[in-house]
């Protein structure tokens, strides 16, 4: 197809768009059927969680290869491929027999979905001048947050009449669609560094090393976190995390460039990121629980509710892009992850008899601060690096993402789970009744898990106002100067 580069820009946005909004509908609507899989296969909340975490796992361990794979392969062709790796994981996951089963087929999924996100920001940035860049990126945040404000709602009405294989069934339709556009519309591009191989190596290394880690974390309730198993599981992720710190400062060309870290602004950028996103995680988690299990609201009800926080970000996220983009990123990323700490905070408040009236104002204030800090704080890191590494850099942010929400997913599913069961023991020794034990026991979870987002909401702002006002150069030469 022959159009101009301005009209393209918008054609390849408007074609990865619909790709990440399959994705986050796939996010959104997962997370409010995780207690309806507790009950359909008579498994714990530890167990459950491995159908949302086996898919954080797997990109966090495959994505930075893909974006070097991209780089150098075409990144059409490796978002193509995903789109309809992932399709085909969706479809087994609706005919799952088991739980077992349904893991599996999320990790087909999830291996599609790395090879989407890989490129996607890639694919958009390339399209874009830099001075359009936190506009565009802005509006893909946009995307993310209708796909995860649309996911829990529809999620939750197709639960509540037609079960939980309605929901993988549902997308199939927008996952065709998907391919058929980027196969037609998106441009193939000049391939690079097609002749320096890839980091295999460092490709296990990094995906074994945070397996290890956790799976210790997600056992350490049931084992005992001092039990062989998992203090070996530990031990096992250190050396290989160690390890894939070594194989990279060799490699010819590493999965994770580490020089990409010596650059003040990348590093400072992506480690708030992960921050941020073991926060957010962690507290996405748990809400559904608390809504079904605690306040004893229908899946449908549940499901809007849960759609307030990606609205209200869906609301700010390409006002923060564009505002990123003239005025910088460093106040609106540090008044972002501050206001998500504050909602989370009053999160604390809620027990049981919390009322709609009670939860929305609260989801809406995390909801403001996710749309004020994801759009600035990813133009950040895009920016820092050269043109020829954006696939890498692209890779790195859904890798960080990734890694902190599996991070924050294997802490909170662990907190929650113990925090329930010990509030459930006290209450069935002071003999309160079963029904008011599950309650109570679930408000416990909540609150405690709750705390633990809050602890890593304060970390990745301290991190923020140490670091202090950095930004990247308006070229995309990696470098940064201090923001006036």
């Amino acid at each position: 197809m022959n159009v101009s580069r301005v009209n393209y820009k918008w054609i390849a946005l408007v074609v990865v768009a619909t790709g990440i909004l399959m994705l986050t509908l796939d996010e959104g609507s997962v997370r409010i059927i995780l207690p309806a899989l507790g009950t359909a296969f008579d498994a714990t909340a530890d167990d459950v969680l491995w159908v949302w975490l086996i898919y954080l796992l797997i990109g966090a361990g495959l994505v930075l290869t893909l974006g070097r794979i991209g780089d150098a392969f075409g990144r059409k062709r490796i978002y193509v491929g995903g789109l309809v790796l992932f399709t085909i994981g969706l479809a087994l996951s609706a005919m799952a027999p088991g739980l077992a089963e349904l893991v599996a087929f999320r990790a087909v999924q999830a291996v599609g979905a790395a090879m989407i996100v890989a490129m996607a920001n890639a694919i958009v940035t390339a399209s874009f001048p830099a001075q359009e860049r936190g506009r565009a990126l802005g509006i893909m945040a946009t995307v993310v947050s209708v796909g995860l404000l649309g996911g829990p709602a529809i999620g939750g009405v197709l639960v509540a009449g037609l079960g939980w294989r309605s929901v993988f069934y549902a997308r199939i339709p927008v996952c065709v669609v998907a391919i058929g556009l980027a196969i037609f519309l998106l441009r193939k591009e000049p391939l690079s560094r097609r002749d320096r191989g890839f980091d295999i190596a460092g490709a296990t290394t990094l995906f074994l090393g945070l397996a290890s880690i956790l799976v210790a974390i997600n056992r350490g309730q049931s084992a005992g976190w001092t039990s062989p198993l998992v203090l070996g599981l530990v031990a096992l992720g250190i050396v290989l995390l160690g390890g894939f710190v070594r194989i990279e400062r060799k490699a010819a060309d590493p999965v994770l460039d580490l020089s990409l870290f010596s650059g003040r602004v990348f590093a400072s950028a992506s480690a708030t990121h992960a921050l941020f996103y073991v926060s957010t995680i962690s507290m996405r988690f748990v809400l559904p629980y608390f809504l079904l299990l605690a306040v004893s609201l229908p899946a449908s009800t549940a499901g809007l509710l849960l759609a307030v926080i990606p609205g209200a970000r869906a609301l700010l996220s390409p006002l923060s892009g564009r505002l990123s983009d003239r005025t910088g990123a460093w106040v609106l990323t540090s008044s972002g992850i501050a206001v998500v700490g504050a909602g989370t905070l009053l999160m604390l408040t809620l027990e049981s008899d919390a009322t709609t009236m009670d939860l929305v104002p609260l989801l809406v204030i995390v909801g403001i601060g996710m749309g004020l800090f994801v759009a600035p704080n990813t133009s950040t890191i895009m920016g820092s690096v050269s043109k020829d590494r954006l696939g890498t850099a692209s890779a790195m942010v859904a890798s960080t993402r990734q890694i902190g929400g599996s991070l924050g997913l294997a802490v909170a599913g662990t907190v929650f789970t113990h925090a329930k069961l010990v509030r459930a023991g006290d209450l069935l020794a002071q003999g309160v009744p079963p029904g008011l034990v599950e309650t109570q026991s679930v408000v416990a979870g909540f609150h405690a898990t709750v705390v633990v987002s809050l602890v890593f909401a304060l970390a990745g702002l301290l991190l923020i106002l140490l670091v202090g006002r950095t930004r990247p150069t308006d070229e995309d030469d990696g470098g940064s100067q201090p923001c006036g």
